[in-house]
């Protein structure tokens, strides 16, 4: 199943880029910057008042790339997960805990990340088919939330969210905690880096950080 795929694919990263940009051009270059240094599960944000018409471009641009799986993030309703599910994203993030979107999302056979903040709604994202889990924010909880939830329940698929930086030892307490991979967002894209066409220095920097989680997971 697609699914399965891409959870071995973020689970052998441990890294899911997120991003949102209303230039359609600098996305197709961030896209660029990331399958270039091999990230090929990406996740473009439901962030901007144009999110819904940049996004099935990028769908557009990268359908020859069978090896890229671009989701959509943010999602806070059925009628936005239905939309983009409908406009081809491969999977679903959410900020918070929906029933219905999950229901949605697993009707559609479509992998369903949402956000929660205590072991009980894990538990029940869960059971609804959540596969994976985003901790959200990630820096209100900490590192030390993922090993404790995961002493009682070691199955949990955890990513946190927000509060993850390109910091040796950020990424280090995150992944010696436990967490299956890590969601990161602004600090993989430091804005000078961003409009130019040219994305040679921001694969650089990509890479810089998939090194240091790389010497991590070893």
């Amino acid at each position: 199943m697609r699914q399965n795929l891409i959870l071995e694919k973020l689970h052998e990263t441990r890294l899911l880029p997120l991003f949102y940009n209303d230039d359609v051009n600098v996305s197709k270059n961030l896209i660029d910057a990331l399958t270039s240094a091999s990230l090929n599960v990406i996740e473009f944000t439901n962030r901007g008042a144009d999110a819904k018409n940049i996004f099935p471009e990028l769908i557009t641009y990268v359908e020859n790339k069978t090896e890229v799986d671009l989701g959509i993030g943010s999602i806070k309703s059925t009628e936005e997960a239905k939309l983009f599910i409908d406009l081809g994203a491969k999977f679903i993030v959410s900020p918070f805990l929906d029933e219905e979107i999950g229901k949605t999302c697993q009707n559609n056979e479509v992998l369903w990340i949402p956000g929660c903040g205590t072991l009980s709604e894990m538990i029940r994202a869960e059971k609804i088919g959540a596969q994976l889990i985003k901790l959200f924010p990630g820096s209100v909880y900490g590192s030390k939330f993922i090993s404790s939830v995961l002493a009682p329940c070691p199955w949990l698929k955890i990513m946190p969210t927000g509060g993850v930086t390109t910091d040796q030892d950020n990424i280090k307490g995150w992944l010696d905690a436990g967490a299956f991979c890590l969601g990161m967002g602004s600090n993989l894209f430091p804005s000078n880096l961003l409009n130019s066409s040219d994305t040679t220095d921001l694969q650089a920097h990509i890479e810089s950080v998939i090194k240091k989680i790389n010497s991590v997971s070893e």
